[in-house]
C-alpha cells in the first residue's frame, strides 16, 4: 500500500460553509429540508437558543451596560435596513472581539443567504426580548438620567 496516498487522520480540514456539503449540514441539523426550504419552527427553537447564548456571551464579557446597548442598536440599525448578511457578521465579529469562535451550527448558516434571513430575523426578535427584559434599552438609559 503506497503510504503517499493515504489519508492522514490528523490533519485539519478547514470548515467552509460555502463548499458543497452546507446544505447537506443544514438539512442534518434540521434547519432546511432538501430543496432549502427552511423549516420555521426549527430555525425559531435554533435562534431562540442561540440569541440567549449571545446575550449571555456579551454580558460575561462587558462589564458596562452602555457596549451591550452599543451592540445592540447596530444590530437594530441593520435590520431595519433589512440588511441580514452585515448581521450575521456583526455577530461574527462580536465573537472575534470577545475572543470565542462562532458556534459550528451558526457558522454553518453562512453558506446559505434563505437561511441567514431566517435566522438573523428570529435571532434578532429574541435579542430584542432579551435586552428589554435586562431594561437595557435606550428608553431604560433615558429613564436612568431622569
Amino acid at each position: 500500500m503506497d503510504m503517499s496516498k493515504k489519508r492522514n487522520p490528523l490533519a485539519v480540514r478547514v470548515p467552509d460553509p460555502f463548499d458543497s456539503s452546507a446544505r447537506t449540514r443544514l438539512i442534518r441539523m434540521g434547519l432546511s429540508d432538501k430543496d432549502g426550504k427552511i423549516d420555521h419552527e426549527v430555525m425559531s427553537i435554533f435562534a431562540g437558543v442561540f440569541a440567549g447564548l449571545f446575550f449571555d456571551d456579551l454580558c460575561e464579557y462587558h462589564d458596562d451596560t452602555h457596549d451591550l446597548l452599543a451592540i445592540y442598536e447596530t444590530f437594530q440599525k441593520l435590520y431595519k435596513r433589512q440588511d441580514y448578511q452585515h448581521m450575521y457578521l456583526l455577530l461574527s465579529i462580536q465573537y472575534d472581539y470577545i475572543r470565542k469562535p462562532l458556534p459550528d451550527p451558526v457558522w454553518w448558516l453562512a453558506g446559505d443567504n434563505n437561511a441567514v434571513k431566517e435566522f438573523m430575523t428570529l435571532f434578532m426578535a429574541r435579542y430584542e426580548h432579551l435586552m428589554s427584559d435586562a431594561g437595557i434599552t435606550r428608553q431604560e438609559k433615558e429613564a436612568d438620567k431622569k
